[in-house]
Protein backbone atom coordinates (compact mmCIF):
# COMPACT_ATOMS: atom_id res chain seq x y z
CA UNK A 1 0.00 0.00 0.00
CA UNK A 2 1.63 3.10 -0.67
CA UNK A 3 0.43 5.83 1.66
CA UNK A 4 -0.95 8.65 1.59
CA UNK A 5 0.98 12.51 2.18
CA UNK A 6 -1.65 12.85 5.21
CA UNK A 7 -0.35 9.42 6.52
CA UNK A 8 3.17 9.46 6.19
CA UNK A 9 3.33 13.13 8.10
CA UNK A 10 1.58 11.12 10.55
CA UNK A 11 3.87 8.96 10.76
CA UNK A 12 6.18 10.82 13.38
CA UNK A 13 3.09 10.96 15.56
CA UNK A 14 2.39 7.42 15.51
CA UNK A 15 5.64 6.71 16.40
CA UNK A 16 5.52 9.26 19.57
CA UNK A 17 2.13 7.67 20.95
CA UNK A 18 3.56 4.02 20.44
CA UNK A 19 7.30 5.37 22.60
CA UNK A 20 4.29 7.12 25.24
CA UNK A 21 2.57 3.89 25.46
CA UNK A 22 4.93 1.44 25.86
CA UNK A 23 6.99 3.40 28.25
CA UNK A 24 3.93 3.86 30.17
CA UNK A 25 2.91 0.16 29.89
CA UNK A 26 6.51 -1.23 30.64
CA UNK A 27 6.25 1.46 33.81
CA UNK A 28 2.93 0.24 35.03
CA UNK A 29 4.11 -3.61 35.00
CA UNK A 30 7.55 -2.71 36.25
CA UNK A 31 5.51 -0.99 39.58
CA UNK A 32 2.91 -3.70 39.84
CA UNK A 33 5.31 -6.72 39.84
CA UNK A 34 4.99 -8.31 42.97
CA UNK A 35 1.52 -7.79 42.98
CA UNK A 36 -1.18 -10.73 42.18
CA UNK A 37 -5.10 -11.09 42.57
CA UNK A 38 -6.89 -14.42 43.37
CA UNK A 39 -8.17 -14.30 39.38
CA UNK A 40 -4.55 -14.65 38.42
CA UNK A 41 -3.77 -17.77 40.69
CA UNK A 42 -6.82 -19.86 39.32
CA UNK A 43 -5.31 -18.64 35.76
CA UNK A 44 -1.87 -19.58 36.50
CA UNK A 45 -3.14 -23.16 38.75
CA UNK A 46 -4.90 -23.88 35.38
CA UNK A 47 -2.31 -23.16 32.92
CA UNK A 48 0.05 -25.58 34.80
CA UNK A 49 -2.52 -28.19 34.48
CA UNK A 50 -2.64 -27.63 30.45
CA UNK A 51 1.02 -28.04 30.44
CA UNK A 52 1.68 -30.89 32.85
CA UNK A 53 -0.89 -32.50 31.22
CA UNK A 54 -3.25 -33.48 33.55
CA UNK A 55 -6.65 -32.33 31.38
CA UNK A 56 -8.86 -33.55 34.44
CA UNK A 57 -7.69 -30.62 36.49
CA UNK A 58 -7.46 -27.95 33.53
CA UNK A 59 -11.03 -28.51 32.00
CA UNK A 60 -12.67 -25.98 33.56
CA UNK A 61 -16.31 -24.28 33.18
CA UNK A 62 -15.44 -21.10 34.99
CA UNK A 63 -12.07 -19.68 33.37
CA UNK A 64 -11.54 -19.67 29.95
CA UNK A 65 -8.71 -21.71 29.23
CA UNK A 66 -6.42 -19.22 27.03
CA UNK A 67 -4.72 -16.81 28.94
CA UNK A 68 -3.70 -19.91 30.78
CA UNK A 69 -2.28 -21.44 28.06
CA UNK A 70 -0.57 -18.19 27.72
CA UNK A 71 0.59 -18.24 31.21
CA UNK A 72 1.28 -21.50 31.55
CA UNK A 73 3.43 -21.68 28.15
CA UNK A 74 6.41 -19.23 29.56
CA UNK A 75 6.15 -20.41 33.27
CA UNK A 76 7.10 -23.97 31.67
CA UNK A 77 9.53 -22.48 28.67
CA UNK A 78 11.62 -20.35 31.62
CA UNK A 79 11.06 -21.98 34.58
CA UNK A 80 11.11 -18.79 37.16
CA UNK A 81 11.78 -19.36 40.60
CA UNK A 82 9.46 -18.49 43.46
CA UNK A 83 10.60 -14.88 43.32
CA UNK A 84 10.67 -14.64 39.85
CA UNK A 85 7.43 -16.06 39.16
CA UNK A 86 4.93 -12.97 39.97
CA UNK A 87 6.94 -10.56 37.69
CA UNK A 88 7.73 -13.10 34.78
CA UNK A 89 3.53 -12.94 34.56
CA UNK A 90 3.83 -8.80 34.46
CA UNK A 91 5.72 -9.45 31.88
CA UNK A 92 3.44 -11.50 29.80
CA UNK A 93 0.56 -9.31 30.66
CA UNK A 94 3.08 -6.17 29.24
CA UNK A 95 3.54 -8.38 25.84
CA UNK A 96 -0.27 -8.57 25.48
CA UNK A 97 -0.61 -5.30 25.99
CA UNK A 98 1.91 -4.39 23.38
CA UNK A 99 -0.06 -6.87 21.19
CA UNK A 100 -3.24 -5.56 21.72
CA UNK A 101 -1.68 -2.18 21.15
CA UNK A 102 -0.62 -3.60 17.40
CA UNK A 103 -4.23 -5.07 16.75
CA UNK A 104 -5.26 -1.25 18.14
CA UNK A 105 -3.04 0.18 15.15
CA UNK A 106 -4.16 -2.01 12.79
CA UNK A 107 -7.57 -1.25 13.59
CA UNK A 108 -7.66 2.11 13.77
CA UNK A 109 -5.70 2.33 10.36
CA UNK A 110 -8.96 0.71 8.63
CA UNK A 111 -11.46 3.08 10.48
CA UNK A 112 -9.21 5.88 8.91
CA UNK A 113 -8.76 4.28 5.19
CA UNK A 114 -12.67 4.40 5.59
CA UNK A 115 -13.60 7.42 6.31
CA UNK A 116 -11.45 8.86 4.06
CA UNK A 117 -12.75 7.01 1.03
CA UNK A 118 -16.34 7.52 2.35
CA UNK A 119 -15.78 10.74 0.66
CA UNK A 120 -18.71 14.17 1.55
CA UNK A 121 -22.34 13.64 1.92
CA UNK A 122 -24.53 15.88 -0.27
CA UNK A 123 -24.63 19.22 1.34
CA UNK A 124 -22.02 18.69 3.46
CA UNK A 125 -19.06 20.72 1.30
CA UNK A 126 -19.16 23.93 3.40
CA UNK A 127 -18.30 21.95 6.62
CA UNK A 128 -15.00 19.97 7.96
CA UNK A 129 -14.04 16.93 9.57
CA UNK A 130 -11.67 15.97 11.86
CA UNK A 131 -7.99 15.68 10.36
CA UNK A 132 -5.90 12.24 10.41
CA UNK A 133 -3.55 13.28 12.68
CA UNK A 134 -6.48 14.08 15.12
CA UNK A 135 -7.93 10.47 14.82
CA UNK A 136 -4.25 9.07 15.81
CA UNK A 137 -4.10 11.51 18.53
CA UNK A 138 -8.09 10.60 20.28
CA UNK A 139 -7.14 7.03 19.01
CA UNK A 140 -4.03 6.64 20.85
CA UNK A 141 -5.00 8.42 23.84
CA UNK A 142 -8.43 6.52 23.92
CA UNK A 143 -6.21 3.31 24.05
CA UNK A 144 -3.82 4.25 26.87
CA UNK A 145 -6.82 5.27 28.97
CA UNK A 146 -8.98 1.86 28.58
CA UNK A 147 -5.86 -0.45 28.63
CA UNK A 148 -3.91 1.31 31.61
CA UNK A 149 -6.79 2.69 33.62
CA UNK A 150 -9.36 0.75 32.84
CA UNK A 151 -8.12 -2.83 32.16
CA UNK A 152 -4.64 -1.99 33.72
CA UNK A 153 -1.09 -4.12 33.17
CA UNK A 154 -1.24 -4.85 36.68
CA UNK A 155 -4.21 -6.88 37.04
CA UNK A 156 -3.45 -10.75 36.23
CA UNK A 157 -6.75 -11.49 33.65
CA UNK A 158 -7.60 -11.91 30.14
CA UNK A 159 -9.31 -8.77 29.78
CA UNK A 160 -6.31 -7.59 27.72
CA UNK A 161 -6.24 -10.15 25.86
CA UNK A 162 -10.36 -9.73 24.77
CA UNK A 163 -9.50 -5.94 23.72
CA UNK A 164 -7.35 -6.93 21.32
CA UNK A 165 -9.30 -9.75 19.51
CA UNK A 166 -12.50 -6.59 19.81
CA UNK A 167 -9.92 -3.93 17.60
CA UNK A 168 -8.98 -7.01 15.68
CA UNK A 169 -12.27 -8.10 14.67
CA UNK A 170 -13.22 -4.91 14.18
CA UNK A 171 -10.19 -4.35 12.08
CA UNK A 172 -11.50 -6.91 9.61
CA UNK A 173 -14.70 -6.35 9.58
CA UNK A 174 -13.87 -2.87 8.67
CA UNK A 175 -11.63 -4.12 5.48
CA UNK A 176 -15.07 -5.79 4.84
CA UNK A 177 -16.81 -2.97 4.71
CA UNK A 178 -14.52 -1.21 2.60
CA UNK A 179 -14.78 -3.78 -0.35
CA UNK A 180 -12.59 -6.38 -2.07
CA UNK A 181 -11.56 -8.01 0.61
CA UNK A 182 -9.96 -11.34 0.10
CA UNK A 183 -11.79 -14.66 1.24
CA UNK A 184 -8.66 -15.22 3.65
CA UNK A 185 -10.23 -12.57 5.14
CA UNK A 186 -13.13 -14.00 6.58
CA UNK A 187 -10.96 -16.62 8.10
CA UNK A 188 -9.36 -14.61 10.04
CA UNK A 189 -12.28 -13.41 11.34
CA UNK A 190 -13.60 -16.89 12.76
CA UNK A 191 -9.84 -17.49 13.99
CA UNK A 192 -9.76 -14.08 15.89
CA UNK A 193 -13.57 -14.68 17.49
CA UNK A 194 -12.59 -18.45 18.08
CA UNK A 195 -9.35 -17.17 20.23
CA UNK A 196 -11.63 -14.67 21.57
CA UNK A 197 -14.36 -16.88 23.35
CA UNK A 198 -11.38 -18.61 24.59
CA UNK A 199 -9.74 -15.47 26.22
CA UNK A 200 -13.11 -14.82 27.31
CA UNK A 201 -16.91 -16.75 27.61
CA UNK A 202 -18.58 -13.38 27.08
CA UNK A 203 -17.20 -13.62 23.23
CA UNK A 204 -19.18 -16.75 22.63
CA UNK A 205 -22.93 -14.22 22.14
CA UNK A 206 -21.12 -11.79 21.21
CA UNK A 207 -18.95 -13.42 18.29
CA UNK A 208 -22.53 -13.77 16.41
CA UNK A 209 -22.93 -10.23 16.65
CA UNK A 210 -19.72 -9.79 15.21
CA UNK A 211 -20.69 -12.23 12.33
CA UNK A 212 -24.02 -10.37 11.84
CA UNK A 213 -22.72 -6.83 11.58
CA UNK A 214 -19.61 -8.65 8.68
CA UNK A 215 -22.76 -10.02 7.08
CA UNK A 216 -24.32 -6.66 7.05
CA UNK A 217 -21.27 -4.48 6.04
CA UNK A 218 -21.21 -6.27 2.95
CA UNK A 219 -24.71 -5.24 1.44
CA UNK A 220 -25.20 -7.87 -0.92
CA UNK A 221 -26.56 -10.63 1.61
CA UNK A 222 -26.32 -13.12 -1.11
CA UNK A 223 -22.90 -12.83 -1.70
CA UNK A 224 -22.30 -12.20 1.76
CA UNK A 225 -23.86 -15.32 3.41
CA UNK A 226 -21.24 -18.10 2.17
CA UNK A 227 -18.29 -15.58 3.33
CA UNK A 228 -19.60 -15.37 6.75
CA UNK A 229 -20.69 -19.14 7.14
CA UNK A 230 -16.97 -19.67 6.15
CA UNK A 231 -16.60 -17.58 9.06
CA UNK A 232 -18.84 -19.10 11.32
CA UNK A 233 -17.45 -22.45 10.23
CA UNK A 234 -14.07 -21.60 11.21
CA UNK A 235 -15.18 -20.38 14.54
CA UNK A 236 -17.78 -23.45 15.60
CA UNK A 237 -13.73 -25.53 14.85
CA UNK A 238 -12.10 -23.52 16.92
CA UNK A 239 -14.51 -23.27 19.76
CA UNK A 240 -16.69 -26.63 19.65
CA UNK A 241 -13.58 -28.54 21.82
CA UNK A 242 -13.46 -26.92 24.30
CA UNK A 243 -17.44 -26.25 24.20
CA UNK A 244 -17.51 -30.22 23.93
CA UNK A 245 -14.55 -30.84 27.08
CA UNK A 246 -16.65 -28.76 29.36
CA UNK A 247 -19.81 -30.11 28.55
CA UNK A 248 -19.03 -33.64 28.87
CA UNK A 249 -17.07 -32.67 32.41
CA UNK A 250 -20.72 -30.95 33.11
CA UNK A 251 -23.01 -33.58 32.04
CA UNK A 252 -25.06 -30.54 30.06
CA UNK A 253 -24.28 -28.48 27.49
CA UNK A 254 -22.48 -25.69 28.33
CA UNK A 255 -20.18 -23.08 26.59
CA UNK A 256 -19.32 -21.68 29.91
CA UNK A 257 -20.62 -21.21 33.59
CA UNK A 258 -18.90 -17.68 34.44
CA UNK A 259 -21.92 -15.95 33.11
CA UNK A 260 -25.31 -17.73 35.18
CA UNK A 261 -23.20 -17.86 37.84
CA UNK A 262 -22.79 -14.11 37.91
CA UNK A 263 -26.51 -13.52 37.09
CA UNK A 264 -27.37 -15.77 40.42
CA UNK A 265 -24.27 -13.84 42.45
CA UNK A 266 -25.16 -9.71 41.34
CA UNK A 267 -29.47 -10.54 40.74
CA UNK A 268 -30.62 -13.25 42.32
CA UNK A 269 -28.51 -12.42 45.41
CA UNK A 270 -26.58 -15.95 45.71
CA UNK A 271 -24.08 -15.59 47.89
CA UNK A 272 -21.26 -16.99 46.24
CA UNK A 273 -18.27 -17.35 48.93
CA UNK A 274 -19.85 -18.70 52.23
CA UNK A 275 -22.99 -18.94 54.32
CA UNK A 276 -24.06 -16.05 56.52
CA UNK A 277 -20.27 -14.64 56.87
CA UNK A 278 -19.60 -12.06 53.75
CA UNK A 279 -22.37 -9.32 54.88
CA UNK A 280 -22.07 -8.33 50.94
CA UNK A 281 -25.09 -10.16 49.30
CA UNK A 282 -28.36 -9.13 50.17
CA UNK A 283 -29.74 -12.75 50.43
CA UNK A 284 -27.16 -14.61 52.10
CA UNK A 285 -27.93 -18.19 52.53
CA UNK A 286 -26.26 -20.50 50.30
CA UNK A 287 -26.17 -24.07 51.24
CA UNK A 288 -23.93 -26.03 52.83
CA UNK A 289 -23.19 -29.02 54.81
CA UNK A 290 -22.54 -28.90 58.44
CA UNK A 291 -20.59 -31.06 60.61
CA UNK A 292 -20.99 -31.76 64.26
CA UNK A 293 -18.46 -34.31 65.60
CA UNK A 294 -19.99 -37.28 63.84
CA UNK A 295 -23.15 -35.71 62.83
CA UNK A 296 -23.56 -34.60 59.32
CA UNK A 297 -26.57 -31.80 59.09
CA UNK A 298 -27.91 -30.64 56.42
CA UNK A 299 -29.09 -26.44 55.87
CA UNK A 300 -32.45 -26.91 54.48
CA UNK A 301 -31.62 -25.56 50.92
CA UNK A 302 -28.06 -27.99 50.91
CA UNK A 303 -29.62 -30.67 48.15
CA UNK A 304 -29.95 -27.85 45.16
CA UNK A 305 -26.14 -28.26 45.06
CA UNK A 306 -24.18 -31.45 43.93
CA UNK A 307 -20.78 -30.93 45.90
CA UNK A 308 -21.97 -28.48 48.78
CA UNK A 309 -18.83 -26.74 50.95
CA UNK A 310 -18.45 -28.88 54.21
CA UNK A 311 -18.76 -26.02 57.72
CA UNK A 312 -16.89 -27.92 60.04
CA UNK A 313 -17.50 -25.97 62.81
CA UNK A 314 -20.21 -23.58 63.73
CA UNK A 315 -18.97 -20.35 65.20
CA UNK A 316 -16.84 -19.10 64.25
CA UNK A 317 -18.10 -20.32 60.66
CA UNK A 318 -14.95 -22.67 59.65
CA UNK A 319 -15.13 -24.24 56.07
CA UNK A 320 -13.50 -27.25 54.76
CA UNK A 321 -13.30 -27.98 50.49
CA UNK A 322 -13.51 -31.37 50.33
CA UNK A 323 -13.82 -33.03 47.00
CA UNK A 324 -12.12 -33.81 43.87
CA UNK A 325 -10.76 -30.60 42.85
CA UNK A 326 -7.16 -29.02 42.34
CA UNK A 327 -5.43 -26.18 42.38
CA UNK A 328 -3.95 -23.70 45.10
CA UNK A 329 -7.61 -22.91 46.63
CA UNK A 330 -10.01 -25.52 45.30
CA UNK A 331 -13.03 -23.17 46.49
CA UNK A 332 -11.54 -20.46 43.85
CA UNK A 333 -9.67 -23.09 41.43
CA UNK A 334 -13.34 -24.19 40.11
CA UNK A 335 -16.56 -22.28 41.65
CA UNK A 336 -18.54 -23.95 38.91
CA UNK A 337 -18.26 -27.27 40.63
CA UNK A 338 -18.69 -26.22 44.20
CA UNK A 339 -21.73 -23.79 43.00
CA UNK A 340 -22.88 -26.35 40.84
CA UNK A 341 -27.05 -26.78 41.25
CA UNK A 342 -27.24 -23.01 41.47
CA UNK A 343 -30.08 -22.31 39.08
CA UNK A 344 -30.41 -18.35 37.66
CA UNK A 345 -33.59 -16.68 37.20
CA UNK A 346 -35.27 -13.72 35.98
CA UNK A 347 -36.90 -11.66 38.60
CA UNK A 348 -38.04 -8.04 36.99
CA UNK A 349 -37.08 -5.65 40.05
CA UNK A 350 -33.91 -7.36 40.11
CA UNK A 351 -33.16 -7.02 37.10
CA UNK A 352 -34.24 -3.41 36.61
CA UNK A 353 -31.91 -3.00 39.65
CA UNK A 354 -29.09 -3.57 37.96
CA UNK A 355 -29.69 -2.02 34.77
CA UNK A 356 -30.04 1.24 36.67
CA UNK A 357 -26.86 0.42 38.46
CA UNK A 358 -25.08 -0.15 34.94
CA UNK A 359 -26.52 2.95 33.25
CA UNK A 360 -25.03 4.80 36.45
CA UNK A 361 -21.86 3.57 36.13
CA UNK A 362 -21.97 4.48 32.37
CA UNK A 363 -22.85 8.07 33.42
CA UNK A 364 -19.90 8.63 36.06
CA UNK A 365 -17.47 7.48 33.44
CA UNK A 366 -18.55 9.69 31.07
CA UNK A 367 -19.03 12.40 33.73
CA UNK A 368 -15.40 11.79 35.31
CA UNK A 369 -12.86 9.41 33.80
CA UNK A 370 -14.37 10.69 29.86
CA UNK A 371 -15.16 13.79 31.11
CA UNK A 372 -12.70 15.60 28.88
CA UNK A 373 -14.28 13.60 25.54
CA UNK A 374 -17.86 14.62 27.35
CA UNK A 375 -16.85 18.31 27.13
CA UNK A 376 -15.13 18.50 24.03
CA UNK A 377 -17.58 16.42 21.64
CA UNK A 378 -20.36 18.82 23.05
CA UNK A 379 -18.80 21.86 21.63
CA UNK A 380 -17.82 20.43 18.82
CA UNK A 381 -22.13 19.40 18.20
CA UNK A 382 -22.78 22.47 19.54
CA UNK A 383 -21.08 24.49 16.53
CA UNK A 384 -22.17 22.07 13.98
CA UNK A 385 -24.69 24.02 11.52
CA UNK A 386 -26.48 20.82 11.06
CA UNK A 387 -27.05 18.68 14.17
CA UNK A 388 -28.43 16.01 12.42
CA UNK A 389 -25.86 15.47 10.07
CA UNK A 390 -23.68 15.23 13.22
CA UNK A 391 -25.88 11.97 14.67
CA UNK A 392 -26.04 10.79 11.06
CA UNK A 393 -22.70 10.34 10.32
CA UNK A 394 -21.77 9.02 13.72
CA UNK A 395 -24.65 6.50 13.17
CA UNK A 396 -22.91 5.49 9.70
CA UNK A 397 -19.73 3.89 11.72
CA UNK A 398 -22.89 1.51 12.90
CA UNK A 399 -20.07 -1.72 12.58
CA UNK A 400 -18.52 0.08 15.80
CA UNK A 401 -21.64 0.92 17.34
CA UNK A 402 -23.36 -1.62 17.29
CA UNK A 403 -20.97 -4.28 18.93
CA UNK A 404 -20.16 -1.37 21.35
CA UNK A 405 -23.61 -1.01 22.78
CA UNK A 406 -24.61 -4.85 22.53
CA UNK A 407 -21.17 -5.48 24.87
CA UNK A 408 -22.02 -2.86 26.95
CA UNK A 409 -25.84 -3.66 27.35
CA UNK A 410 -24.67 -7.14 28.23
CA UNK A 411 -22.88 -5.77 31.44
CA UNK A 412 -25.75 -3.50 32.17
CA UNK A 413 -27.77 -6.55 32.75
CA UNK A 414 -25.69 -8.42 34.85
CA UNK A 415 -22.09 -6.51 36.88
CA UNK A 416 -20.25 -3.50 35.35
CA UNK A 417 -16.75 -3.46 35.97
CA UNK A 418 -14.54 -0.75 33.86
CA UNK A 419 -11.77 -3.79 32.56
CA UNK A 420 -15.02 -5.82 31.57
CA UNK A 421 -16.58 -2.62 29.17
CA UNK A 422 -13.05 -1.14 28.13
CA UNK A 423 -12.79 -1.82 24.20
CA UNK A 424 -16.39 -1.74 24.10
CA UNK A 425 -16.30 1.89 25.78
CA UNK A 426 -13.23 3.15 22.81
CA UNK A 427 -15.62 2.30 19.83
CA UNK A 428 -18.08 3.94 20.90
CA UNK A 429 -16.32 7.07 21.48
CA UNK A 430 -14.30 6.73 18.06
CA UNK A 431 -17.97 6.55 16.64
CA UNK A 432 -19.22 9.48 18.22
CA UNK A 433 -16.46 11.57 17.05
CA UNK A 434 -17.08 10.41 13.58
CA UNK A 435 -19.97 12.56 13.72
CA UNK A 436 -17.91 15.93 13.88
CA UNK A 437 -18.91 18.26 11.54
CA UNK A 438 -18.13 21.97 11.74
CA UNK A 439 -17.90 25.71 9.03
CA UNK A 440 -15.38 25.18 7.21
CA UNK A 441 -13.06 28.30 8.37
CA UNK A 442 -9.67 28.90 9.56
CA UNK A 443 -10.98 29.61 12.98
CA UNK A 444 -13.14 26.50 13.03
CA UNK A 445 -9.65 24.55 11.96
CA UNK A 446 -7.84 26.10 14.76
CA UNK A 447 -10.82 25.23 16.89
CA UNK A 448 -10.70 21.90 16.24
CA UNK A 449 -7.37 21.61 16.35
CA UNK A 450 -7.41 22.79 19.96
CA UNK A 451 -10.01 20.79 21.18
CA UNK A 452 -8.33 17.48 20.14
CA UNK A 453 -4.93 18.22 21.27
CA UNK A 454 -6.36 19.57 24.09
CA UNK A 455 -8.56 15.67 25.03
CA UNK A 456 -5.27 13.56 23.88
CA UNK A 457 -3.23 15.77 25.79
CA UNK A 458 -5.36 16.01 29.10
CA UNK A 459 -5.87 12.09 28.99
CA UNK A 460 -2.20 11.59 28.41
CA UNK A 461 -1.44 13.16 31.41
CA UNK A 462 -4.11 11.76 33.51
CA UNK A 463 -3.41 7.90 32.62
CA UNK A 464 -0.04 9.02 33.38
CA UNK A 465 -1.16 10.47 36.68
CA UNK A 466 -3.37 7.48 37.55
CA UNK A 467 -0.41 4.56 36.58
CA UNK A 468 1.95 7.00 38.68
CA UNK A 469 -0.56 6.60 41.63
CA UNK A 470 -0.24 3.12 40.82
CA UNK A 471 -3.83 1.97 42.55
CA UNK A 472 -3.41 -1.66 41.69
CA UNK A 473 -2.80 -2.84 44.59
CA UNK A 474 0.35 -1.64 44.64
CA UNK A 475 0.90 -1.55 48.44
CA UNK A 476 2.70 -4.43 47.43
CA UNK A 477 6.16 -3.30 45.76
CA UNK A 478 8.01 -5.88 48.02
CA UNK A 479 8.04 -9.53 47.13
CA UNK A 480 6.71 -10.15 50.57
CA UNK A 481 4.88 -13.09 49.02
CA UNK A 482 7.95 -14.97 47.82
CA UNK A 483 9.61 -13.76 51.75
CA UNK A 484 6.54 -15.46 53.36
CA UNK A 485 6.61 -18.36 51.10
CA UNK A 486 10.17 -19.05 51.84
CA UNK A 487 9.44 -18.51 55.50
CA UNK A 488 6.69 -21.45 55.32
CA UNK A 489 9.25 -23.87 53.90
CA UNK A 490 12.45 -22.98 56.90
CA UNK A 491 9.08 -24.14 58.98
CA UNK A 492 8.75 -27.41 57.59
CA UNK A 493 5.68 -26.46 55.27
CA UNK A 494 6.81 -27.79 51.63
CA UNK A 495 5.26 -28.08 48.23
CA UNK A 496 2.47 -30.14 48.71
CA UNK A 497 1.56 -29.80 51.79
CA UNK A 498 -2.23 -28.74 52.76
CA UNK A 499 -2.62 -25.58 54.98
CA UNK A 500 -5.80 -23.69 56.09
CA UNK A 501 -6.16 -20.15 56.23
CA UNK A 502 -7.80 -17.33 58.43
CA UNK A 503 -8.40 -14.51 56.81
CA UNK A 504 -11.42 -11.53 56.19
CA UNK A 505 -10.64 -10.94 52.26
CA UNK A 506 -12.84 -12.20 49.71
CA UNK A 507 -11.47 -15.73 48.63
CA UNK A 508 -8.93 -16.04 50.83
CA UNK A 509 -6.84 -12.69 50.65
CA UNK A 510 -3.07 -12.32 49.82
CA UNK A 511 -2.60 -15.80 52.41
CA UNK A 512 -3.71 -17.05 48.42
CA UNK A 513 -0.85 -15.43 46.93
CA UNK A 514 1.49 -17.05 49.60
CA UNK A 515 0.46 -20.39 48.96
CA UNK A 516 0.68 -20.17 45.49
CA UNK A 517 4.48 -19.55 45.50
CA UNK A 518 4.51 -22.26 48.22
CA UNK A 519 3.20 -24.61 45.93
CA UNK A 520 0.94 -25.79 48.96
CA UNK A 521 -3.13 -26.06 48.81
CA UNK A 522 -5.28 -24.41 50.85
CA UNK A 523 -8.20 -26.97 51.88
CA UNK A 524 -9.92 -25.08 55.28
CA UNK A 525 -10.60 -21.62 55.94
CA UNK A 526 -11.83 -19.54 58.76
CA UNK A 527 -13.28 -16.44 56.90
CA UNK A 528 -13.95 -14.27 59.99
CA UNK A 529 -10.56 -13.28 62.40
CA UNK A 530 -12.10 -11.82 64.36
CA UNK A 531 -15.03 -13.80 65.46
CA UNK A 532 -12.20 -16.30 65.94
CA UNK A 533 -9.96 -14.17 67.80
CA UNK A 534 -12.58 -12.58 70.26
CA UNK A 535 -13.65 -16.92 71.16
CA UNK A 536 -12.48 -18.58 73.93
CA UNK A 537 -9.34 -19.97 74.22
CA UNK A 538 -11.64 -23.86 74.66
CA UNK A 539 -13.42 -22.36 71.48
CA UNK A 540 -10.05 -21.49 69.86
CA UNK A 541 -8.22 -24.58 70.25
CA UNK A 542 -11.76 -26.81 69.07
CA UNK A 543 -11.44 -25.00 65.92
CA UNK A 544 -8.09 -25.89 65.35
CA UNK A 545 -8.53 -29.45 66.19
CA UNK A 546 -11.22 -29.51 63.68
CA UNK A 547 -8.74 -27.94 61.17
CA UNK A 548 -6.43 -30.31 61.83
CA UNK A 549 -8.62 -33.20 61.20
CA UNK A 550 -8.91 -31.81 57.78
CA UNK A 551 -5.85 -33.02 56.91
CA UNK A 552 -4.43 -28.96 57.24
CA UNK A 553 -0.66 -28.34 58.71
CA UNK A 554 -1.27 -25.08 59.61
CA UNK A 555 -2.98 -22.11 59.59
CA UNK A 556 -1.91 -19.03 57.77
CA UNK A 557 -3.61 -15.28 58.32
CA UNK A 558 -2.41 -12.03 57.36
CA UNK A 559 -4.22 -10.49 60.42
CA UNK A 560 -1.94 -10.31 63.66
CA UNK A 561 -3.30 -12.26 66.64
CA UNK A 562 -4.21 -9.87 69.62
CA UNK A 563 -2.52 -10.43 72.23
CA UNK A 564 -5.30 -12.14 73.87
CA UNK A 565 -4.65 -15.28 71.38
CA UNK A 566 -1.45 -15.56 73.26
CA UNK A 567 -1.99 -18.96 74.25
CA UNK A 568 -2.48 -20.13 70.78
CA UNK A 569 0.87 -20.76 68.89
CA UNK A 570 0.62 -18.35 66.51
CA UNK A 571 4.11 -17.08 65.11
CA UNK A 572 5.67 -14.29 62.96
CA UNK A 573 6.75 -15.39 59.23
CA UNK A 574 10.08 -13.06 59.48
CA UNK A 575 9.93 -9.67 57.78
CA UNK A 576 6.13 -10.03 56.59
CA UNK A 577 2.79 -9.65 58.04
CA UNK A 578 2.08 -12.89 58.28
CA UNK A 579 1.47 -15.32 61.18
CA UNK A 580 1.17 -19.33 61.25
CA UNK A 581 0.18 -21.69 63.68
CA UNK A 582 1.69 -25.36 63.10
CA UNK A 583 -1.15 -27.55 64.08
CA UNK A 584 1.21 -30.35 64.99
CA UNK A 585 1.52 -27.54 67.98
CA UNK A 586 -1.50 -26.55 68.66
CA UNK A 587 -3.24 -29.85 69.65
Amino acid sequence: MVMSPTWRGCTWLRISFWFVAIYMGAGDAWATRFTMNPDGTSYLDIGDAYWQGDWHMAINAYWSPFYSWILGLFLKVLRPSPYWEYPLVHLVNFLIYVAALACFEFFLGNFIRNRRASGKEPGETGEATLPEWAWWALGYSLFVWTSLVMITIGTVTPDMCVAGFVYLSCGVILQIRAGGAPLRAFVLLGVVLGFAYLAKGVMFPLAFVFLAVAMLSLGNLRNAAPRVALSALVFLVITVPFMAAISRAKGRLTFGDSGGLNYATTINGVDSLYPGDSGIFKRPGFPYIEIEGLDIIESPSSKKLLHPVRRIFSTPATYQFDGHVGGTYPFWYDTSYWQEGVKPHFDLRDQADAVIRGIDCYRLLCLHDFRYLTVGLCILFLLAQKRWWFLKRAAANWPLVVPGLVGLSLYAFTHVENRYIAPFVLLLWLAAFSGVRIPRSEGSRRLVAGICIGIATSTIVSAVWYVGQNPTGASCIEPVYWQAAMSLKELGIWPGDKIAVMAKEPVGGSVLFVARLARTQIIAQVNRPDHFFAASPSTQTQVLRAIAASGAKAILTPDEPPHAASGTPWEPLDLTNYYICLLDKGR
